[in-house]
């Protein structure tokens, strides 16, 4: 590419200006500026393609180039591109395979193409492909690698091209075919899936078309009536069921079917081939052309053998009719079921509304089923001791899930003998989700409060805070913002949920935080905003907002939010308020503490650096502290002099005695000054001895006992 110097935003802004074009004259004249001056720079302009020129006559016109760079045009490509040369050198990439590389061009560009970043693209396959191109051949085929641990999928187009030079070159495009491979495969295993599942469930699996006709029925189909599928397709169900209710079923099937919803027919009657009659449930969904929904082609749909059910339900029909009387609107669950076959006779109201499922539902499964759907797994023990040994079980807590919410229940199973074919099995359960959630709350709020009580640094308040609050309070997402040195507050840490990167300034947030007071917005207190005016989450429906406060101003903010709509209670809305206390005073006590460590170490900084000896001596004249000046005085280290007894090491012998006895006068406090000076020799670790003059001043304990004496000195 030409580079251009200069300045040529005044020939270009004139060109602009004159969309019918100029001449090298027109410009020069216009420009003030010499005319062989011009008619280079147009030749520069015309090379970079910034503009053209059109031949009229003699004259030249120049124009505004029009032209979009084919870079440009690359980019604005989808799939990835690639040039390369002869030597396999990449001479070009697009924006795309930027992107996928995670790399810069200038990084990409210029280098071979099995080096560096675009080695993840080469492979051998891909080298010889490349080759392949450049001796004239177009190839096509797909690319597998890894990327990021990920196994990508890219469909590859390899062009043979002739560089500017006239040397061959490759156009290598590449598309990221993943999701559709990745989908072609699911939608592979899904219709595997569903074929082994068609053979293998125990209900008949049947599709009929618009006319009601039989297009295709499961092999099961023999097992239940004897016809086999072939024998059925072309027909109507009607055409095996007795007169009468072959009309029914006609009938029923006209006023129950819907194009949108389906159907369920319950217990119809079929005929086998050998003539008996069985009842079966009917049920199915509509099914309608892909591209156009208003086309409908029929029904798919399944049918199941519920003769014994229907028997069972006819012969405790009287009994169930009593329990409903007596203890349908009993506050606590009850269930009745079979003890042999477990098979349900009764739910009162409250157990249909608890779990979820009507009566319907109850009377087509069983009592291990409904527990094993309910992950109640271990219960069934519970159920098969009540039933073998015709004992009353108890259960103190066991879990379910009911929907997606887990709940928590005590309950006694009651088997209960009214004749010889009628034994039952009694369950009596009672919701205690609340009072389980209540005990959990306040186990996690005393380790909470037990981990900030061994807590030392303010920094270490944060990860039990954002794993407990959110078990505490029932709030999924947790958030610490803090306070920077602009005075305001930003995202420091978060744990579930989507949190903005800071709080706006003046925002009712902002205002809420800088006042240091705990607020609970739940979904009642959400709804008095408008909607954005307290962004700390998004999707927040709820929210709580617990300021740490330290020295009277905000520091920092624990910001609890749920995604769906919460309303803490009294009780909980006071353990946030004491949580938020305690994490203040934590704070206030770990910040004390850093500014106490930072003032030490700031003194041993200046006692390290101070330019006279330094040492304090303990009551015993063992050396507790000496500085580095001091200790390179006597020839030691620090230290080997920490511990030692400061009148064996350091005073010569000769006056050990007196200085000695000097030195318990002083801290013994009688008769003696708290401070002194003297001039003294001391005694160097090569045996020689140097003259100080020492100022010694009494350390006393807060109770005013002394402690030891430290001590300054100077060479003489």
């Amino acid at each position: 590419m030409v580079e251009l110097t200069g300045d040529f935003s005044e020939i270009l802004t004139l060109l602009k200006d004159n969309p019918r074009g100029m001449s090298v004259t027109e410009i020069a004249d216009a420009a003030h500026i010499n005319r062989n001056t011009i008619a280079r720079y147009m030749d520069n302009l015309l090379m970079a393609g910034r503009v053209e020129m059109r031949m009229f006559g003699k004259a030249k016109v120049f124009f505004l180039s029009k032209r979009v760079p084919v870079s440009a045009m690359l980019n604005l490509s989808s799939e990835m591109v690639l040039l390369t040369d002869s030597d396999l050198t990449v001479i070009q990439a697009n924006e795309a395979v930027l992107s996928f590389l995670s790399c810069s061009e200038e990084e990409l560009v210029g280098s071979p193409i099995y080096e560096g970043r675009e080695c993840t693209l080469c492979g051998e396959i891909l080298t010889e492909q490349i080759r392949t191109a450049l001796l004239g051949e177009t190839v096509r085929g797909e690319l597998r690698l890894f990327k990021d641990g990920e196994e990508k999928t890219l469909d590859q187009r390899l062009y043979p091209l002739v560089l500017p030079d006239g040397k061959p070159g490759v156009t290598i495009i590449l598309d990221d075919i993943t999701e559709r491979v990745q989908a072609e495969n699911a939608l592979e295993q899904s219709e595997a899936m569903f074929r082994r599942m068609v053979e293998t469930i125990s209900d008949v699996i049947w599709s009929v078309d618009e006319s009601s006709k039989i297009q295709y029925i499961s092999p099961q189909i023999e097992s239940l009536l004897g016809y086999r599928p072939e024998e059925m397709v072309g027909k109507l169900f009607s055409d095996f069921m007795p007169e009468g209710a072959g009309c029914r079923f006609a009938w029923g099937f006209l006023s129950e079917v819907s194009k949108e919803n389906g159907f369920s027919l319950i217990q119809f009657p079929l005929l086998t081939k050998s003539g008996r009659k069985i009842y079966c449930d009917f049920t199915g969904t509509p099914v309608v052309l892909e591209e156009d929904s208003e086309i409908f082609l029929g029904y798919n749909g399944a049918l199941r053998d519920v003769s014994d059910q229907r028997q069972a339900e006819q012969s405790a029909k009287r009994w169930k009719s009593f329990l409903d009387a007596v203890i349908d609107n009993i506050p606590g669950l009850i269930i009745v079921s079979d003890l042999n076959t477990h098979q349900f006779y009764y739910v009162n109201k409250a157990a249909e509304t608890f779990l979820q499922i009507g009566r319907q539902e109850f009377m087509q499964t069983t009592l291990p089923k409904l527990l094993s759907e309910c992950g109640a797994d271990e219960l069934l023990d519970t159920v098969k001791t009540a039933a073998s040994f015709r004992q009353t079980m108890n259960v103190k807590e066991t879990v379910i899930t009911v929907g997606e919410e887990q709940k928590h229940l005590s309950m006694q199973m009651i088997p209960m003998t009214l004749s010889v074919d009628r034994e039952y099995l009694i369950l009596i359960a009672e919701d205690i989700t609340e009072e389980v959630r209540d005990r959990t709350r306040q186990e996690h709020l005393r380790e909470f409060l037990s981990t900030l009580d061994g807590i030392t640094a303010v920094s270490d308040i944060w990860e039990p805070a954002l794993t407990l609050l959110p078990k505490i309070s029932g709030f999924e997402a947790a958030a610490v913002y803090q306070r920077s040195i602009f005075d305001d507050y930003l995202l420091f840490k978060q744990a579930g949920g989507h949190f903005v990167p800071s709080v706006d300034v003046d925002s009712i947030a902002d205002r809420i935080i800088r006042k240091g007071e705990p607020a609970v917005f739940d979904k009642h207190r959400m709804d008095l905003f408008p909607e954005g005016t307290i962004p700390l989450m998004s999707d927040a429906k709820a929210l709580v907002l617990m300021p740490v406060v330290f020295r009277g101003k905000t520091v920092a903010c624990v910001v609890l939010g749920s995604s769906s709509p919460q309303c803490p209670d009294a009780s909980l809305q006071s353990i946030l308020e004491a949580s938020a206390f305690q994490i203040s005073t934590t704070a206030s006590r770990c910040f004390v503490q850093e500014e106490l460590m930072r003032e030490r170490d700031r003194t041993r900084k200046y006692i390290e650096l101070a330019g006279v000896f330094l040492s304090a001596v303990s009551r015993d004249g063992t050396i507790e502290m000496i500085n580095r000046h001091g200790a390179e005085i006597l020839g030691y280290s620090v230290d080997e002099l920490i511990g030692r007894n400061w009148f064996e090491t350091v005073v010569p012998e000769s006056v050990r005695e007196s200085r000695l006895s000097a030195f318990q006068q002083m801290v013994s406090s009688v008769g003696a000054e708290d401070f002194a000076q003297f001039n003294g020799v001391v005694l160097c670790a090569d045996g020689t001895e140097k003259e100080i003059f020492w100022r010694s001043s009494i350390l006393r304990e807060e109770c005013g006992a002394v402690s030891g004496i430290v001590t300054s000195g100077e060479l003489i």
